[in-house]
C-alpha cells in the first residue's frame, strides 16, 4: 500500500555565505513554506509534517490521507445509524437489530427486511406500503452506511499493516532523517516534524484499530437483522 524507495537522490543545498546566517535564512524560508504543505489539522484531517526525506514524506502523506478517508467514511457510517434510528424514534443506544424488531412490531403498515447480496453488501428491503418519504429516506440510510461500512471492512486492514510498519520502524526512519540534515537548524526542524508526524500517526492506527472493531459489530448485528 506504501511503497519504501531504497535509492534516493541527495538533497540538494545551495551554500552562500556564512554557514549560520544562510541556514537560518533558508530555513525561515522554509518554515513560510511549510504552513500551506502541512495537512490541516481540522475536521477528520490527519496532520503531517514534511522531514524532507522525500519517500519518507510521500509515506507518512499516503498514509494520513487514507487514514482522513477512512475516519470520514466510518463517520458516514455513524451518521446513516443515527439518521436511521431518528426516523422511527428509536433509542440511539438501541442496535440496528433491535431497532428493526421494534418498527416491524408496530404493525405500521410497513415491514423492514434485510438482504444480503454478497459477504459486506446489504440492503434494506420494506414490504407494504413503500411510497412514503419516511420509508424511501430509510432505505437511502440503510445504503448509505453499508457503503461507508464496506469502505472500511475493505480498505483498514491493509491500512492498518502499513501504519504499523511504519510505527515499528520509527526508530531508523528516524535515524535517516537526522542524517539527511547537515545543517544543525534544518536537522532540529526535521527531527521535531518527524516526531509530531510519527505521534500523529501511532495515535491514528490506535483510532484505526476501533474503527475497524465498529464497522465489523455493525456488520456482526445486520446478520443478526436478518436471521431475526
Amino acid at each position: 500500500l506504501l511503497h519504501r524507495k531504497v535509492v534516493e537522490p541527495p538533497l540538494s543545498r545551495g551554500r552562500i555565505g556564512g554557514e549560520d546566517h544562510v541556514t537560518s535564512v533558508r530555513f525561515s524560508k522554509r518554515v513560510k513554506r511549510q504552513n500551506t504543505e502541512e495537512a490541516p489539522s481540522h475536521g477528520h484531517k490527519v496532520q503531517v509534517f514534511r522531514v524532507h526525506v522525500a519517500h519518507l514524506d510521500e509515506m507518512y502523506s499516503d498514509a494520513a490521507r487514507l487514514l482522513s478517508e477512512l475516519q470520514e467514511e466510518h463517520q458516514k457510517m455513524l451518521d446513516g445509524l443515527k439518521k436511521f434510528k431518528s426516523l422511527f424514534g428509536c433509542e440511539e443506544t438501541k442496535s440496528l437489530a433491535a431497532c428493526l424488531a421494534e418498527i416491524n412490531s408496530r404493525q405500521s403498515g410497513t415491514t423492514f427486511h434485510v438482504m444480503f447480496s454478497s459477504a459486506h453488501s446489504f440492503s434494506l428491503c420494506p414490504e407494504g406500503d413503500v411510497s412514503t418519504p419516511e420509508v424511501q429516506q430509510a432505505v437511502a440510510e440503510v445504503a448509505a452506511l453499508n457503503k461507508a461500512l464496506k469502505e472500511i471492512i475493505s480498505r483498514a486492514p491493509r491500512l492498518q499493516l502499513s501504519l504499523q510498519r511504519i510505527v515499528g520502524e520509527q526508530a531508523a526512519d528516524r535515524e535517516r532523517v537526522e542524517s539527511e540534515h547537515q545543517a544543525w537548524a534544518d536537522r532540529q526542524r526535521a527531527l521535531m516534524n518527524f516526531d509530531k508526524t510519527l505521534a500523529a500517526l501511532e495515535e491514528g492506527l490506535g483510532r484505526l484499530e476501533g474503527i475497524s472493531a465498529q464497522a465489523q459489530e455493525v456488520l456482526r448485528d445486520v446478520k443478526v437483522a436478518v436471521d431475526g
